[in-house]
């Protein structure tokens, strides 16, 4: 088993001291993880024999949907890192930089756009999820419930993310648009 070894290294990497892969990676792992058990919920219902060819029709469609929605989740995983790196380029420039604040302040707002942007998907997939659940064969349902769950806390461990950033941040209309993101977001979970 391959996966399992991939698996221990993203284990391994979060659990070092290393500041990357951190929380906004490990909210976009565990979205893409609830997304991609959905998946294989919808997969497992839609080949049954049992399955009529109108759900089947159904459950394909929303496959589609939801193979976008963990491919982006995927990419939050690198993006995250991504934009903590650039934080810390900003955060290198000389004091006397006349650029550095704005540098900063820019890479404070990207820190903090990308797990909006992880929370946003990871609803996306509960709302599709909501809508094909009653569909999936009742063998495999536990799935779809343990995918809405990780799909949960990733929007949980997002807006943690974004309120770590959101701190720091000296622009209030990025500050006022992104609380307004937390509360629309914990209501969904």
């Amino acid at each position: 088993m391959e996966w399992d070894k991939t698996a221990a290294k993203f284990v391994e990497a979060l659990a070092s001291a290393e500041p990357t892969p951190g929380g906004g990676a490990a909210a976009a792992m565990s979205g893409a993880m609830g997304c991609a058990l959905v998946m294989m919920a919808m997969q497992t219902t839609a080949n049954r024999k049992s399955t009529p060819e109108n759900v089947k029709a159904k459950l394909l469609q929303s496959l589609k949907k939801m193979g976008s929605l963990k491919e982006e989740l995927k990419n939050f995983i690198r993006k995250d890192g991504e934009a903590y790196a650039a934080y810390l380029v900003a955060k290198k420039l000389p004091k006397d930089n006349p650029a550095r604040e704005q540098a900063v302040q820019d890479a404070l707002v990207t820190a903090a756009k990308v797990p909006a942007d992880t929370a946003t998907t990871a609803i996306q997939c509960l709302r599709e999820a909501d809508l094909i659940k009653a569909d999936i064969a009742p063998v495999i349902l536990s799935d779809v419930y343990c995918g809405q769950h990780l799909l949960k806390a990733c929007v949980k461990c997002s807006v943690e993310s974004i309120k770590a950033n959101l701190e720091f941040i000296k622009n209030n209309d990025w500050v006022t648009k992104f609380e307004q993101h937390i509360t629309l977001f914990l209501k969904s979970c």
